[in-house]
């Protein structure tokens, strides 16, 4: 007490000009030139004022020394500037040690800084941390959302959603967002796009872009090599029909949701992408005329097919039975798709 007395009757003393620095540094600011304010906090500090061990630390952190700063920043925490733990885990985290730097800016957070450092930078909440990060969210619920980030980011999207959904309850739109995602990533395609549409029915354009990408990334997924995986020619058609309709309609879809979002390019590319696999247009190439099949090893035709390449797919269907290949090519031309004889 003593010495914060001291302190508020020292610093009148200064210019205006090192007051007012004096004043911003303490508050996590450095503005103008530091050099009469460095050697006066370096000053305060071996007079033993935390404000001088914290401000002195800001200043060296800010300069790129991070290892300089840790003992005064360390110091002034320890005589109970408890905003000297933000900066903390700014210097571990400058250095490279994640783990200090996530102990310090949970210390952060238990003294009222609310910030998603620590989330970013943790690799793992223990149980007494969520426990009392739970107690923490009571009080600021914002860190329900960093919960639910955390959660996703680390693919643990049951966990993610749940706190999403408490989020969601405080009214943080990005929440609402994320747990879309998070139904998504769950395999609940269903919940997942009834909420971005009804995020889209509340104006809001990023709903309908959501599902327009969600559903593209679906249709582009591989859907694996049937040549290789069917079991008889007859499986291997109805298996192609199936995936091909169901990549029409994706792309459909999405193109009608890049339409809504006003997304002109995308919508644009996700049509180019459903006419390969609708029936309707015709004289489409299954093999590039740059391509020479005759060069590229079965192995890597496999694994081309396994990519969903349709010209791979043909060649496998060519290493096997015959009756595997007529029924290739006849599926193929009835969608449309121009053949040549070079893979045989």
């Amino acid at each position: 007490m003593v010495k914060r007395v001291l302190l508020l009757a020292f610093i009148p003393l200064m210019s205006s000009c090192l007051s007012y620095q004096f004043s911003a540094c303490l508050k996590g600011k450095l503005p103008g030139d530091v050099t009469a304010l460095e050697k006066r906090a370096k000053t305060l500090s071996e007079k033993g004022f935390k404000e001088g061990d914290f401000c002195l630390g800001y200043i060296l952190l800010s300069e790129g020394k991070p290892e300089r700063a840790i003992p005064y920043l360390m110091r002034a925490y320890r005589k109970g500037f408890k905003k000297a733990a933000y900066y903390l885990g700014k210097a571990y985290e400058a250095i490279g040690d994640r783990k200090k730097a996530a102990y310090w800016y949970f210390e952060d957070l238990k003294n009222g800084h609310i910030t998603d450092k620590f989330f970013r930078t943790t690799r793992y909440i223990s149980g007494a941390q969520l426990k009392e990060l739970n107690k923490i969210a009571k009080n600021y619920p914002i860190v329900y959302q960093y919960l639910g980030d955390y959660f996703f980011n680390s693919g643990f999207y049951d966990a993610a959603l749940y706190y999403y959904h408490i989020a969601i309850r405080y009214g943080f739109e990005r929440a609402k967002f994320m747990a879309g995602l998070s139904l998504y990533k769950l395999g609940n395609r269903r919940e997942a796009l009834n909420t971005f549409y009804s995020i889209y029915k509340e104006g809001n354009l990023r709903g309908s872009e959501e599902i327009a990408s969600l559903l593209e990334k679906e249709a582009d997924r591989s859907a694996g090599c049937v040549a290789e995986e069917a079991r008889t020619p007859e499986e291997f058609v109805k298996r192609k029909a199936e995936i091909f309709r169901k990549k029409e309609q994706l792309y459909k879809t999405a193109a009608e949701f890049y339409k809504l979002s006003k997304d002109t390019q995308g919508y644009r590319r996700v049509l180019k992408k459903r006419e390969y696999y609708s029936p309707n247009y015709k004289g489409k190439l299954l093999i590039p005329d740059s391509l020479n099949i005759s060069r590229i090893p079965y192995s890597e035709a496999l694994k081309q097919c396994r990519e969903g390449k349709e010209w791979a797919e043909l060649f496998v269907a060519s290493r096997r039975r015959k009756s595997f290949l007529k029924a290739a090519e006849e599926f193929y031309r009835a969608m449309g798709f121009v053949i040549s004889n070079h893979y045989h």
